[in-house]
Parts: C-alpha cells; structure tokens; sequence
C-alpha cells in the first residue's frame, strides 16, 4: 500500500480500521471495542444515521414470499418485510476489508468521501492472519463463539437465495449480509456471539497491543492508497 511519501508491505488480506485518532489510538494499544447489531440498527431508526446505522441489521429482509400456515393452510403474502432473528444481541466489530485476490486497488472517489465520516484517523493492519488469530483468541478465552468474514452485499429489491442457503448453515450469517447502499464499506466482521442472557449494550475484549502489526497513519493519507498484489517472486525476495 502506498503513496508518493509512505510504503506498506502488507500479509494477507489488507485491512484498515477508520475512526476517531482517539479509538485508533485505544484499538492498537489492544482494546477491541465492539456494541450489538441491534445498536446499528436503532441508530438509523432514532436518528437516520444510514452511514454508521443499518435498520437491516441482523433483520432477514424478504421481499416477496408466501407464508402457509400449516394448522389453517391459510396463506399469507409477505411483501418487503423484515423478519427479526435471534441475533440482535450477538456483538460485531467492523472494518474495511480490500480483497486479497484483485491484482491492483484504489479507493473510489465515492469511497474517499464517505469513509471521512468514519473517522480522521486509519489503522492499517500489516498481517491479517495474525490480527485475526490474536483476537479470536481472546474472544474464545472470554467465552464467545466467533465469526470472521467478509459482508457481502445484495439487492433489496430481489430475494436473495445465496442469504437463504448462508443463513439454513447458521443464523449469524444473516449479519454478513447487507444492503448493496453500503457496498462502498466493502466490510470485514468479527461476530461475537452474546452470551445466555447477556444484554450489555457493548463489550471490550483486550487482545494485547498491536503495534507490531498495525501502523497508524491519516484516514485522508490512508483513501490515497495503492495497492498492488506482489508476485511471489517480490515476497520471496524481501
């Protein structure tokens, strides 16, 4: 990753954190900070916030179907509605995932501008599969189940069979799923699975200091970035 001044040499997939210098600051000295999908989702609710709040979330969005009721055999017809599941408590962290198979990246000029809102400040993650390892490490030791991928995004206008064949393979999967209206967030997740009975609006879990996998740097410097994939031969040379 780099511009005219600033080079990373990054393992695995490239993974940048925007937010305030503040958290920056608290997440690499180790402090992973992470609030419930439900949070997201009334934050759009309560204040329209549709960059950072999602009324989507964990909700398995459907928009056309047919209900039988099995007693009765009565059927019902669903039309755009959004059906709550048992997830609204399980805890997310997110960031900002480039994919590791594209042989060039560069953000979007929609992306520059709205990832500012994000933060000023960028963690850069220099090795993803040691980041990935310390922190379901942690969460593990905490007694969490944990998830990690990339959300992937689809058309709410169109019922989505790929969501429906993720979701009948565990229900958390539907919190890997978002509107495409967020596709320019190209989200990676960690999904945290909230305890029996747990209902704390968020959690910290403290995986260690991380500055010897991370660099801080401009979230303005960090949206200039270039990123080239090396070929073997570079990385068996460094």
């Amino acid at each position: 990753m780099e511009d005219s001044k600033i080079k990373f040499q990054i393992k695995g997939t490239p993974i940048i954190k925007f937010q305030s210098l503040e958290r920056i600051e608290q997440l690499q000295k180790g402090f992973l900070y992470s609030k419930t999908l439900k949070y997201y989702r009334d934050l759009e609710k309560e204040t329209g916030d549709e960059t950072i709040g999602d009324s989507f979330e964990a909700m398995w969005h459907i928009n056309e179907a047919y209900f039988t009721i099995q007693d009765t055999g009565e059927t019902i017809p669903l039309k755009d509605r959004l059906i709550p599941t048992s997830n609204s408590n399980d805890y997310v962290f997110c960031m900002l995932g480039i994919n590791n198979s594209l042989e060039t990246f560069s953000f979007s000029e929609k992306q520059k501008q709205k990832l500012l809102e994000f933060g000023d400040t960028a963690l850069i993650i220099l090795d993803s599969e040691e980041f990935v390892k310390r922190v379901k490490k942690v969460a593990v030791e905490n007694g969490y189940e944990v998830w990690f991928d990339l959300v992937k995004y689809y058309n709410p206008q169109v019922d989505n069979a790929n969501m429906i064949i993720s979701i009948t393979e565990g229900m958390q999967n539907i919190a890997l799923w978002k509107r495409e209206m967020y596709s320019y967030q190209q989200e990676i997740r960690f999904i945290f699975g909230a305890k029996e009975g747990q209902k704390d609006d968020h959690i910290v879990l403290n995986i260690g200091d991380i500055s010897d996998i991370s660099r801080i740097i401009p979230s303005e410097i960090a949206l200039t970035a270039f990123v080239e994939k090396q070929t073997k031969e570079e990385n068996d040379g460094c």
